[in-house]
Protein backbone atom coordinates (compact mmCIF):
# COMPACT_ATOMS: atom_id res chain seq x y z
CA UNK A 1 0.00 0.00 0.00
CA UNK A 2 1.04 3.65 0.02
CA UNK A 3 2.07 3.50 3.62
CA UNK A 4 4.77 4.93 5.81
CA UNK A 5 6.32 4.64 9.22
CA UNK A 6 5.62 7.51 11.57
CA UNK A 7 9.28 8.45 12.09
CA UNK A 8 10.25 8.14 8.41
CA UNK A 9 9.83 10.94 5.88
CA UNK A 10 9.04 8.46 3.08
CA UNK A 11 5.99 6.72 1.75
CA UNK A 12 6.62 3.28 0.31
CA UNK A 13 5.16 1.17 -2.47
CA UNK A 14 5.58 -2.50 -3.34
CA UNK A 15 4.68 -2.38 -7.03
CA UNK A 16 6.22 -0.42 -9.90
CA UNK A 17 5.15 -1.42 -13.42
CA UNK A 18 6.28 -0.06 -16.77
CA UNK A 19 4.36 -1.39 -19.78
CA UNK A 20 2.94 -4.13 -17.50
CA UNK A 21 6.43 -5.34 -16.47
CA UNK A 22 6.88 -5.43 -12.67
CA UNK A 23 10.18 -3.73 -11.81
CA UNK A 24 10.14 -4.46 -8.09
CA UNK A 25 11.59 -7.87 -8.96
CA UNK A 26 14.25 -9.33 -11.19
CA UNK A 27 13.22 -9.30 -14.85
CA UNK A 28 14.61 -11.07 -17.89
CA UNK A 29 16.53 -9.30 -20.63
CA UNK A 30 13.69 -10.29 -22.96
CA UNK A 31 11.16 -8.44 -20.75
CA UNK A 32 13.37 -5.36 -20.71
CA UNK A 33 12.80 -4.97 -24.45
CA UNK A 34 9.20 -4.02 -23.56
CA UNK A 35 10.26 -1.17 -21.28
CA UNK A 36 11.49 1.48 -23.65
CA UNK A 37 9.19 2.54 -26.44
CA UNK A 38 10.89 2.36 -28.89
CA UNK A 39 13.77 0.29 -27.48
CA UNK A 40 16.45 1.92 -29.62
CA UNK A 41 19.65 3.43 -28.37
CA UNK A 42 23.29 2.62 -27.82
CA UNK A 43 23.99 -0.39 -25.55
CA UNK A 44 27.12 -0.46 -23.42
CA UNK A 45 28.43 -3.18 -21.09
CA UNK A 46 30.44 -2.61 -17.95
CA UNK A 47 31.75 -4.70 -15.07
CA UNK A 48 31.13 -3.12 -11.66
CA UNK A 49 34.18 -3.87 -9.49
CA UNK A 50 32.38 -2.84 -6.32
CA UNK A 51 29.55 -5.37 -6.61
CA UNK A 52 31.02 -7.91 -9.02
CA UNK A 53 27.98 -7.46 -11.28
CA UNK A 54 27.71 -6.83 -14.99
CA UNK A 55 25.66 -3.85 -16.11
CA UNK A 56 24.20 -3.25 -19.54
CA UNK A 57 23.04 0.29 -20.22
CA UNK A 58 20.90 1.74 -22.99
CA UNK A 59 20.78 5.48 -23.49
CA UNK A 60 18.22 6.52 -26.05
CA UNK A 61 18.07 9.80 -27.88
CA UNK A 62 14.78 10.58 -26.17
CA UNK A 63 16.09 11.62 -22.73
CA UNK A 64 15.67 8.09 -21.36
CA UNK A 65 18.25 5.73 -19.99
CA UNK A 66 18.00 2.15 -18.76
CA UNK A 67 20.48 0.09 -16.77
CA UNK A 68 20.17 -3.70 -16.54
CA UNK A 69 22.24 -4.85 -13.50
CA UNK A 70 22.82 -8.60 -13.34
CA UNK A 71 23.15 -10.16 -9.88
CA UNK A 72 24.65 -13.64 -9.46
CA UNK A 73 21.93 -14.65 -7.00
CA UNK A 74 19.25 -14.04 -9.66
CA UNK A 75 21.09 -16.28 -12.15
CA UNK A 76 22.41 -19.39 -10.35
CA UNK A 77 22.91 -21.27 -13.65
CA UNK A 78 25.55 -18.78 -14.83
CA UNK A 79 28.68 -20.20 -13.23
CA UNK A 80 31.41 -18.24 -14.96
CA UNK A 81 32.12 -14.76 -16.26
CA UNK A 82 32.85 -16.25 -19.70
CA UNK A 83 29.08 -16.17 -20.24
CA UNK A 84 29.22 -12.37 -20.57
CA UNK A 85 32.33 -12.22 -22.77
CA UNK A 86 30.50 -12.18 -26.13
CA UNK A 87 27.20 -10.69 -24.93
CA UNK A 88 26.95 -7.12 -26.18
CA UNK A 89 23.17 -6.61 -26.27
CA UNK A 90 20.11 -7.37 -24.16
CA UNK A 91 18.77 -9.60 -26.94
CA UNK A 92 21.80 -11.89 -26.53
CA UNK A 93 21.14 -12.16 -22.78
CA UNK A 94 17.65 -13.68 -23.37
CA UNK A 95 16.38 -15.15 -20.08
CA UNK A 96 19.18 -13.70 -17.92
CA UNK A 97 17.58 -11.87 -14.99
CA UNK A 98 18.50 -8.50 -13.54
CA UNK A 99 17.34 -5.44 -11.69
CA UNK A 100 16.34 -2.46 -13.83
CA UNK A 101 17.11 1.22 -13.33
CA UNK A 102 15.13 3.60 -15.57
CA UNK A 103 15.49 7.35 -15.85
CA UNK A 104 13.38 9.83 -17.78
CA UNK A 105 15.36 13.07 -17.78
CA UNK A 106 12.35 14.76 -19.33
CA UNK A 107 8.82 13.45 -18.79
CA UNK A 108 7.76 15.08 -22.06
CA UNK A 109 9.27 12.04 -23.80
CA UNK A 110 7.51 9.60 -21.44
CA UNK A 111 5.21 7.43 -23.56
CA UNK A 112 5.27 4.26 -21.46
CA UNK A 113 2.39 3.01 -19.33
CA UNK A 114 3.72 3.64 -15.80
CA UNK A 115 1.88 2.50 -12.67
CA UNK A 116 3.07 2.95 -9.10
CA UNK A 117 0.78 0.68 -7.08
CA UNK A 118 -2.50 1.68 -8.76
CA UNK A 119 -1.45 5.25 -9.54
CA UNK A 120 -0.90 6.18 -13.19
CA UNK A 121 2.21 8.35 -13.71
CA UNK A 122 2.06 10.50 -16.86
CA UNK A 123 3.80 13.64 -18.13
CA UNK A 124 0.77 15.54 -16.76
CA UNK A 125 1.23 14.28 -13.18
CA UNK A 126 1.26 17.28 -10.84
CA UNK A 127 2.78 18.12 -7.49
CA UNK A 128 -0.77 18.45 -6.14
CA UNK A 129 -1.49 14.83 -7.13
CA UNK A 130 1.83 13.74 -5.63
CA UNK A 131 0.95 15.43 -2.33
CA UNK A 132 -2.36 13.54 -2.25
CA UNK A 133 -0.83 10.20 -3.28
CA UNK A 134 2.37 10.35 -1.18
CA UNK A 135 1.67 12.59 1.82
CA UNK A 136 4.82 11.79 3.81
CA UNK A 137 7.28 11.93 0.91
CA UNK A 138 5.74 15.26 -0.19
CA UNK A 139 6.15 17.06 3.14
CA UNK A 140 7.91 20.37 2.64
CA UNK A 141 7.87 20.15 -1.16
CA UNK A 142 8.01 23.41 -3.10
CA UNK A 143 6.66 23.87 -6.65
CA UNK A 144 10.08 22.83 -7.94
CA UNK A 145 12.13 20.11 -6.29
CA UNK A 146 12.57 16.38 -5.83
CA UNK A 147 11.08 13.75 -3.54
CA UNK A 148 11.54 10.02 -3.09
CA UNK A 149 9.11 7.16 -2.51
CA UNK A 150 10.72 3.93 -1.30
CA UNK A 151 10.25 0.78 -3.36
CA UNK A 152 10.13 -2.07 -0.84
CA UNK A 153 9.89 -5.82 -1.19
CA UNK A 154 6.83 -7.22 0.62
CA UNK A 155 9.13 -9.02 3.09
CA UNK A 156 10.75 -5.66 4.04
CA UNK A 157 7.58 -3.90 5.19
CA UNK A 158 7.57 -5.25 8.75
CA UNK A 159 11.21 -4.20 9.27
CA UNK A 160 10.50 -0.78 7.72
CA UNK A 161 7.58 -0.16 10.07
CA UNK A 162 9.67 -1.26 13.05
CA UNK A 163 13.01 0.41 12.20
CA UNK A 164 12.34 2.93 9.44
CA UNK A 165 15.62 4.75 10.12
CA UNK A 166 17.37 1.80 8.42
CA UNK A 167 15.62 2.54 5.11
CA UNK A 168 16.62 5.49 2.93
CA UNK A 169 17.77 6.25 -0.57
CA UNK A 170 20.15 5.32 -2.14
CA UNK A 171 20.61 2.15 -0.05
CA UNK A 172 16.94 1.22 -0.47
CA UNK A 173 15.32 1.07 -3.90
CA UNK A 174 13.27 4.19 -4.57
CA UNK A 175 11.34 6.24 -7.09
CA UNK A 176 12.58 9.77 -7.66
CA UNK A 177 9.98 12.36 -8.63
CA UNK A 178 11.30 15.69 -9.95
CA UNK A 179 8.93 18.64 -10.24
CA UNK A 180 9.29 21.97 -11.97
CA UNK A 181 6.62 24.65 -11.54
CA UNK A 182 4.24 22.08 -10.00
CA UNK A 183 4.49 19.56 -12.85
CA UNK A 184 6.43 16.30 -13.08
CA UNK A 185 9.56 17.11 -15.08
CA UNK A 186 11.70 13.99 -14.51
CA UNK A 187 11.16 10.54 -13.04
CA UNK A 188 13.49 7.67 -12.15
CA UNK A 189 13.37 4.13 -10.83
CA UNK A 190 16.51 3.61 -8.74
CA UNK A 191 17.53 0.24 -7.35
CA UNK A 192 19.40 0.04 -4.05
CA UNK A 193 23.13 0.63 -4.25
CA UNK A 194 25.38 -1.81 -2.44
CA UNK A 195 28.54 0.28 -2.25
Amino acid sequence: MLSHAASNPYNYVTSMKVNQVELNASVTAHQVSQLLAPPNGKTSKQYAECTGNYEYSITSTQSKSLKFEIFNEDNPKILTEKFYKDKTSLKQLGQTKSRVWLDWKSTQTMSENIRVQNIQITPNYTLQQFKQDFTYSAQGMAASGEAQVLLLQPNEIKAFLKESQNFASPYTAYLNFGFKNGRLSNFAIQQAVAC
